[in-house]
């Protein structure tokens, strides 16, 4: 009798254990369902998140955009975003301690610093030191930008050279114009910037066609603005931002008194930052 009243206990006691492995594995598989709910729930939200996104970056849906918001919707919507440089001495980092002191790679990490999507940015840079605008024709720097295939060109007009090489206002005119329609003809869909060069000391003084290296500042950006293509002048940016510091032009220059050192590159970094955080026409 004892013997069945322990095999009666045996087998309640399985039977117990028995449904309550069935209703752990019932309960952990009703846990693991609503775990890959909540998961397919979060990404449905992240997609529709990343598309409501998208949309209120697209260029069509903007007026006015930052160049910020415009790199962010390319990262968006693409495998990778090139960013071409084109120019000479100062986007080429001349007067620099190095290159991690330029102009060009502050813009670089400043962008990736910006973008969640940073790691699709490619900087690509073609500058020359000591180009005018007749080399940078002359050469295969315009065609190696076009192949690059960029989203955004920045180009640097190459005026100190062409005063320093005394090649005339007109000839500068029509190499600007050359430029800039070879890449509106091959990349239509490429956002276009041109820079001057940056602030020398005695820009007042005469080449041997005697003009000054303001003149050729002046004349460019008037036939800039009445072509009216993207333009930031870095002469007058970088000069604002030193008398807002107090402080004197030879301060961001080398001792040749032309190319910018490494303060002179971070200041034109921040006006171009200022730049590209600002609205511009689409």
């Amino acid at each position: 009798m004892r013997k069945y009243g322990l095999l009666i206990i045996a087998i309640i006691c399985l039977t117990v254990l028995a449904f309550g492995q069935i209703h752990w594995k019932n309960k952990s598989q009703a846990a693991g369902v609503e775990a890959r709910e909540a998961e397919a729930k979060l990404k449905q939200k992240e997609k529709e998140e990343r598309e409501a996104l998208i949309e209120s970056l697209k260029p069509e849906n903007n007026q006015q955009q930052t160049l910020i918001d415009y790199l962010r919707y390319q990262s968006l919507t693409q495998d990778q975003v090139i960013i071409s440089l084109v120019g000479s001495n100062g986007t080429s980092g001349t007067g620099a301690s190095s290159s991690a002191k330029t102009w060009t790679a502050s813009l670089e990490k400043s962008l990736r610093a910006d973008l969640d999507e940073a790691k699709t940015i490619r900087f690509i840079n073609h500058s020359h030191e000591g180009y005018s605008t007749e080399d940078l024709l002359e050469g295969n720097t315009i065609e190696a930008a076009i192949k690059d295939d960029p989203d955004l060109i920045i180009f640097e007009n190459s005026l100190i050279n062409n005063h320093y090489q005394s090649i005339s206002l007109q000839q500068t005119e029509n190499d600007l114009e050359n430029i800039m329609v070879k890449w509106q003809k091959e990349r239509p869909n490429a956002k276009i910037i041109m820079l001057s060069p940056n602030p020398v000391a005695n820009n007042d003084m005469k080449n041997s066609l005697g003009l000054s290296y303001e003149d050729y500042i002046k004349a460019s950006e008037a036939d800039i603005k009445k072509k009216q293509w993207k333009y930031v002048n870095s002469q007058a940016g970088m000069e604002k931002k030193l008398k807002e510091e107090n402080m004197r032009l030879a301060d961001i220059l080398t001792n040749d008194n032309i190319h910018p050192n490494d303060r002179g590159h971070q200041i034109w970094f921040e006006v171009l930052q200022d730049y590209f955080q600002q609205k511009q026409d689409m």
